[in-house]
């Protein structure tokens, strides 16, 4: 590098670079720089600005050369596409380097890039890029007034213009890399450079050639190219503001440019505005009437009639639209593949501009001219409100600072289900009670945690629905229909055999072949058929066990087909965390639905570090817009999943572009376009280049390593997959949770009034004519003795067999609650129980530095699962086991540790090669891990929900035998509403000393048991009917006398004995009876009634608390409303908007989703923050208008 001038070596010594810097590898990064600063390195920058001066640019006069003399039948010895950005691989490699030496935010290096303090000459390299970028964009735009005059562009102008576009990616993501973190001074050093100029040109450039573009199906791949260089551009915008004051400097700089190109900047808008607009048009009833036919397509009239009709379009959006719409061969509009063409792009890029735009309103509020340009984005602001989450951090610089990101329709969806309500309310409602902030935002956080479990659990069964519709309507092995068929033909066939059992001639020949058997023939036909009979009843009481057996396993093991893939991930934790993600769609692609592909957080690296996965992306046959060389792919990157902890991420949206795409333009970059050579049908991508694709030395193993791809696999598509039946039956009990809970108590009720018609009937003894007489229950008393029976009245008897069907449907709706409550819920019972679990074991060293009580059969019981290789599987850090050891080793025997976690000497969590099956269980029994199922059951076994689920199960069996068990179901009702268990919480609230204090009444009961017992037995004695009752003559009976008797008198145990007048004991009497009523009645009594109204009073006041908090002061800062109450609905504002705590819960699941290279300062920041579980973060006490306030005042 230190020549300055291009060569071979200079290309490998860079791919060099990259290869170790990618990533973001800190200890890399520290020796360059080290390096760097000891030698005084000046030859380094000066060549590296060198190298820059001399990288090229479009050169349009030698494009137009290059046409002419072809024009001319002249050979040229290189076509006019490979002329321009001859250089354009080495000049991204060298920005992509750029880049890496600041991946992470690294600080020093970003100011070391800046200005070389301590050498004899400084070059800046930020300016240089800059220099660049300006030359580049001067070339873009030549380019474009050389086609503008042209109706299409042609291959050759499409290559050069592509070739710009990416090398332009590269040098706006090395300018977001030197000031993301922030980096003020280079921040500042990029705003009174000529970036400016830059900026408005490219705004032209995207403006006008959106125009061009959108209006010509075959010009879509390069308005997709031109629209990703938008969002890169953006994005940079972005970084620019990051950490800045209100009305500072590059605010100011960034709205004058805008303002500047506002013309360019509104036509942006005006495309986003239409073709968001269009979803909801397009999906309406009354544009769906045009459609006669509901195959999807419309004429052209039509489509305009629909449009002018809705009203929401001027006439010249409309003429616009009709410009961009293209028809097929019968001259029909496809609308919904027109408006997803445009809508998936539309909102990804708009995303990002009404990100840009909020963020510069709220960097620089009251200035006029950004208000005017505003209210021309309202509309476009407005459509991305509720996507555009927003909070308020803590910032390294102390000061608060605004993040903005990106909320996921699915995310709201789930955010509205019904059990996430209920643990938002349980976790407000438990909250209340924490000591102070500290105590506060640590269970906040563990209630994220929980959620976004739960969320993606949630998520992940919804996913379910979406296969099943992906396969409706198919044939062969993966049609939902073929099941349905196969029943429907057995059934059919049993009943055709059945019936032909019953034709005349086969009744004839059975008629003559009985008539000819003898009476031993006749024995053992009887004796065969009744064997078979048997046999066959047995072997389907059999199956109905076993498949019920087979139904517990997997519910138990979970999703078995997935462990090889979680094996995957695990051989390949040891690399680096993967820095790509799979190359966009093209522009037209449909978008992925939401649900399908729940996000997922990160799997923790054995160092720490996250190892992030990603899911496989299909480019559906849609060509590359970068072209490649000839006998070169780009891979396939398939996505490996870790089993119900960490779905697959979301698939981006159709432009955008992460670093997996960064990658794979590293690996083949812009090499000379070559026509594209369709494969044949059914062939591979790699089959159709001759075998697998070409790469450098190592590169290919590299991205293989990262991505953790198995060689070979490849994402089989829903299409040709056996869909999977009985993990479709268990999502459809987990949605229905609530359902079932419904239609329980419902059938309950059902029920209980039905037993309203249930009396009491004596039957005597006489039989007469084998006829039983009975009478009513107001029998005479010579029916004393008669045998009583409970049965139905006689004129409502038909209710009786509905009673039984109802039972019976109850006992269905009971054990769909139960099974839907083990798919629903506990999963997030042995996540919670697991994460509590490694917490300890890591931050406070449980096990290893202190042991548990021996009385803590919590603690114990959790020993057991420390061993198990299945430990953990459902907290997403898969590598705590690793990291505790790491951590403990020094000071702790290392092998004991070992040892105590299950665990090798080695250095990595060994992946146990499955053994061979050779015993007489099967296979997935004999590879379960007893051991870790044995704990989760004995945790499942300890949750009072599934008790109480169990219980209500159980009941309801019973209920079959004896139908008044049905009435405990109506307990139910306290249980399902929150009202009513407020009141069934206030007798267990105080539960201890509500037990204390009833002990202690006993006790004191059972002391005047033994005084009466002693000294007034006599008065104990009753006499009824000539019969003599003793009450007190042995102290059992005595006892029980004074418990249900005694507490039960008003006046005490006094009212019910004979009194004492006359009596030599009368005094003593007086004060028995006297003391007993005070002590007991007045006092004991008392006290456990005033426990009941106490706990009831003070779960009351929990409720009104909650409710009085939430509406005057701010959950997260804790600010008083009566602050934010200054202006109209402030207080409103501030928790909507600025400190929603659902957003710090959704910012939480975007920083698990989103990969680690990608983050922006801000986002490093605080992901640094909740690593090391320091909440310093949140703004307590403290906001940013507050902040603003006292700068203004001060």
């Amino acid at each position: 590098i230190i020549s300055g001038v291009y060569s071979p070596i200079v290309d490998h010594t860079i791919e060099l670079g990259i290869s170790l810097l990618r990533g973001g590898n800190i200890d890399v990064q520290k020796r360059m720089l080290k390096h760097l600063k000891d030698k005084k390195d000046v030859g380094f920058f000066t060549s590296v600005a060198g190298l820059m001066q001399q990288c090229s640019v479009l050169d349009l006069d030698a494009f137009e050369r290059c046409n002419k003399a072809e024009g001319l039948g002249m050979s040229t010895d290189t076509g006019p596409g490979e002329k321009n950005l001859h250089d354009a691989e080495f000049t991204c490699k060298l920005f992509r380097f750029l880049q890496l030496l600041c991946e992470g935010h690294n600080l020093e290096f970003q100011n070391y890039l800046r200005t070389q303090a301590g050498n004899n000459t400084t070059v800046n390299i930020i300016i240089c890029t800059v220099d660049y970028l300006l030359r580049l964009q001067e070339s873009i735009m030549d380019f474009y007034w050389h086609y503008s005059g042209k109706d299409l562009i042609d291959p050759a102008g499409k290559a050069n213009f592509c070739r710009a576009i990416m090398v332009a990616k590269y040098v706006f993501r090395s300018l977001t890399e030197y000031i993301q973190g922030p980096c003020a001074q280079n921040q500042l050093a990029l705003a009174h450079s000529r970036l400016w100029d830059a900026v408005g040109g490219f705004l032209y450039i995207f403006a006008q050639m959106q125009d061009k573009l959108s209006k010509d199906f075959e010009q879509l791949e390069l308005l997709r190219e031109f629209m990703n260089l938008q969002k890169e551009m953006m994005i940079m915008l972005l970084s620019m503001l990051e950490g800045n004051v209100m009305h500072g400097p590059i605010g100011k700089q960034m709205v004058d440019t805008l303002v500047e190109s506002s013309g360019n900047v509104e036509m942006i808008l005006k495309f986003f505005d239409i073709f968001l607009k269009m979803k909801n048009i397009t999906s309406s009833e009354s544009f769906l009437e045009f459609d006669a036919n509901q195959d999807g397509t419309v004429s052209l009239k039509e489509f305009r009639n629909a449009m002018e009709q809705q009203k929401v379009y001027s006439n010249e959006e409309i003429d616009y639209i009709m410009m961009c719409v293209d028809v097929d061969q019968d001259g029909k509009v496809d609308y919904d593949e027109f408006t997803e063409r445009f809508h998936n792009p539309a909102k990804d890029i708009g995303f990002t501009m009404a990100v840009l735009l909020t963020n510069l309103s709220e960097h620089s509020p009251n200035d006029p001219r950004l208000e005017r340009f505003l209210e021309k984005a309202r509309s476009v602001l407005d459509y991305f409100k509720p996507y555009l989450g927003r909070i308020e951090i803590m910032g390294s610089a102390n000061r608060i600072e605004r993040i903005y990101f990106e909320i996921k329709q699915s995310q709201i969806d789930q955010w509205e289900k019904p059990q996430i309500k209920e643990s938002k309310r349980s976790f407000l409602h438990s909250v209340i009670n924490e000591g102070g902030d500290k105590e506060k935002l640590e269970s906040f956080v563990n209630f994220c945690e929980d959620t976004i479990f739960e969320m993606q659990h949630a998520t992940s069964i919804t996913g379910e629905e979406l296969k099943l519709s992906s396969v409706i309507g198919g044939v062969g092995a993966g049609s939902i229909l073929e099941p349905v068929k196969a029943t429907y033909r057995t059934i059919r066939d049993f009943i055709g055999s059945l019936l032909s059992l019953f034709t005349w001639s086969n009744i004839k020949n059975t008629y003559h072949t009985f008539r000819s058997m003898t009476y031993g023939q006749l024995f053992m036909m009887i004796l065969k058929g009744n064997f078979q009979f048997g046999l066959s009843i047995l072997t389907l009481i059999f199956h109905i066990f076993w498949t019920l057996a087979k139904f517990l396993i997997n519910m138990m093991m979970g999703d078995r087909g997935m462990e090889v893939t979680s094996d995957a991930v695990k051989a390949a934790a040891t690399k680096h965390p993967p820095a790509i993600m799979p190359a966009p769609l093209a522009l037209g692609a449909p978008e992925t639905p939401s649900g399908a592909a729940p996000a997922g957080p990160k799997v923790t690296q054995e160092n720490g570090g996250p190892v992030k996965t990603f899911p496989a992306k299909k480019e559906n046959g849609l060509k590359e817009s970068i072209s490649v060389t000839e006998g070169q792919t780009a891979p396939e990157v398939d996505a490996t999943t870790i089993n119900g902890s960490v779905p697959s991420k979301e698939l981006p949206s159709a432009t955008s572009e992460g670093p997996n795409e960064m990658l794979l333009e590293e690996k083949f970059l812009i090499a000379e376009s070559v026509p594209e050579i369709p494969a044949p049908a059914g062939t591979s991508t790699n089959e159709a280049t001759n075998g697998t694709p070409t790469t450098d030395s190592g590169k290919g193993e590299e991205l293989e390593g990262e991505e953790g791809i198995v060689a070979g696999e490849e994402e089989v598509p829903y299409e040709t997959k056996a869909f999977d039946y009985g993990k479709y039956i268990l999502s459809y009990f987990a949605r229905n949770f609530y359902n079932f809970k419904y239609v329980a108590l419902a059938l309950a009720f059902f029920i209980n009034f039905i037993l309203l018609f249930y009396k009491v009937n004596k039957v005597t003894q006489a039989m007469v004519g084998g006829e039983e007489e009975s009478t009513g229950s107001n029998g005479t008393s010579d029916d004393d003795d008669a045998e009583e029976v409970v049965m139905m009245e006689e004129d409502v008897d038909y209710l009786l067999p509905v009673l039984e069907v109802l039972a019976v449907l109850h006992s269905i709706a009971s054990f769909s609650m139960l099974v839907a409550y083990y798919c629903l819920k506990v999963p997030l019972v042995i996540f919670k129980r697991e994460k509590e679990i490694a917490r300890k074991l890591e931050f406070e060293g449980l096990y290893i530095a202190e042991q548990p009580d021996e009385d803590d059969i919590k603690a114990q019981w959790d020993k057991l699962v420390l061993s198990t290789g299945s430990f953990p599987q459902s907290y997403w850090d898969k590598f705590v086991k690793k990291k505790v050891r790491l951590r403990y080793a020094e000071q702790y025997d290392y092998e004991s540790i070992s040892n105590l976690l299950g665990m090798k000497k080695g250095d990595s969590i060994t992946i146990e090669d499955t053994v061979e099956h050779t015993g007489m269980l099967p296979a997935f029994l004999s590879n379960m891990d007893w051991q870790y199922q044995l704990w989760k059951w004995g945790v499942i076994f300890t949750d009072n929900s599934f008790l109480y689920i169990l219980w209500y199960f159980t009941f309801s069996v019973l209920g079959n035998f004896n139908h008044f068990f049905f009435a405990a179901h109506l307990i139910d009702v306290a249980i399902g509403f929150k009202t009513l268990r407020t009141i069934l919480q206030s007798v267990t609230h105080n539960g201890k000393q509500l037990v204390l204090t009833v002990m202690l009444t006993s006790i004191v009961v059972y002391i005047y048991t033994v005084i009466a017992f002693n000294f007034f037995r006599k008065f104990y004695v009753k006499e009824e009917d000539g019969q003599v009752d003793y009450k007190c003559h042995d102290m059992a009976t005595c006892f029980v006398y004074h418990l249900h008797t005694g507490l039960r008198a008003g006046g005490g145990i006094g009212d019910e004995i004979e009194p004492a007048d006359g009596d030599p004991s009368e005094a003593y009497r007086i004060i028995f009876d006297i003391t007993f009523f005070f002590f007991i009645i007045v006092i004991l009594l008392a006290i456990i009634q005033g426990l009941i109204i106490d706990a009831f009073g003070e779960l009351r006041d929990q409720l009104e608390q909650v409710k009085e908090d939430m509406e005057s002061k701010c959950f997260i800062c804790g600010i008083g409303k009566e602050f934010f109450d200054k202006v109209p609905h402030g207080f409103d504002t501030h928790v909507m908007n600025e400190h929603n705590f659902a957003n710090y819960m959704f910012f939480l699941m975007h920083l698990i989703n989103k990969p680690d290279t990608e983050y922006t300062g801000q986002e490093t920041y605080v992901w640094e923050m909740y690593q090391q579980r320091c909440w310093d973060f949140f703004p307590v006490g403290d906001c940013f208008r507050k902040q603003y306030e006292d700068e203004a005042s001060s």
